[in-house]
Parts: structure tokens; sequence; C-alpha cells
């Protein structure tokens, strides 16, 4: 590279830094968002069957991001489902059991136990003994789509 070459490199990146500075000053400032655990509004997913509480987004929002807790009790089953984005989750109480077609078996997973899953046909358990809680973070807008083991739509409960 020539010295010419290696100033033009240096200059362009410069700039661009000064570019990102400029924009970021433009952005709006962020401010500390802090929910106790007692503020949360649980709603049920479907009677009788697990609560939701968002703190990102909502369960009707036509777009993401998306996050919320997700509360079942020991024993529950989702069925197979899918969702329109893949999402991250932390286990924060119970064991999960989350089986994903075409992955590898389930495994348990306990407090402090993270797994990301792909938008696929797949379903979530919570193991007998204590109730699970779980942390959801996705990119996209909340969905939630009943379907069959091959993925066919099938009716919510």
């Amino acid at each position: 590279m020539t010295t010419y070459q290696t100033f033009f490199v240096l200059f362009a990146t410069a700039l661009a830094g000064c570019a990102t500075d400029a924009a970021r000053a433009d952005a709006p400032k962020q401010q500390l968002v802090q929910v106790p655990s007692a503020a949360l509004t649980w709603t049920e997913f479907f009677p009788g069957g697990p609560q939701d509480a968002f703190v990102i987004g909502s369960r009707d929002a036509k777009r993401g991001p998306t996050a919320f807790f997700f509360k079942m009790k020991g024993g529950f089953d989702s069925g197979w489902h899918t969702h329109e984005s893949a999402y991250h989750a932390v286990v924060l109480a119970g064991t999960v059991l989350e089986t994903s077609k075409g992955s590898e078996a389930s495994k348990p997973l306990g407090p402090g136990s993270y797994y990301f899953q792909p938008a696929v046909v797949h379903k979530t358990a919570c193991v007998k003994g204590a109730d699970c809680l779980t942390y959801i973070y996705e990119d996209g807008r909340f969905s939630f789509t009943p379907t069959t083991e091959d993925g066919k739509p099938v009716a919510r409960p």
C-alpha cells in the first residue's frame, strides 16, 4: 500500500468515526428503566395456562423487539408450535425442556441456563416438581401458532 493509500484509509476511518459520534450526539438520550418484580403485570396466555409479563413491547405489538417473563406450572407442556421470530431465553427458576425439530435432544435447563430457539417447530416443557420462570427476548414481534409435530397449524387451546 502506498503512503497516499495509507493516508486515505486512515483519513476515511477517522471521518467515519466522527460521523458516528455526531449521529450518537443527535440520538435521543436513553434513560434507566426499572421494573420491580412486584410491579410486573401478569396475563394468562390462555385460561389455566402459563402467564407472561411483557417488559418490552406487548403480546399485540405489530413489530419487535419484545421481551417478557414467562411462568409455567411444573408439568406444563406447550405442545408443538412456531413463532415468527427466533428468540433467546434464560431460565430463572425450575427446569425447562426445550425440544426443537431437527436439533439435538432436549437437555434439562435449570436456573441460569440459556437457550436460543430458531423460528422452527418446537415445544417447551416445565419439568414436574417446581414451577418454571424464563426471560425471553426476540428481535421480532411476538407470535404463537400451535402446530402438529410436522408444522401444520392447529386450533389454539
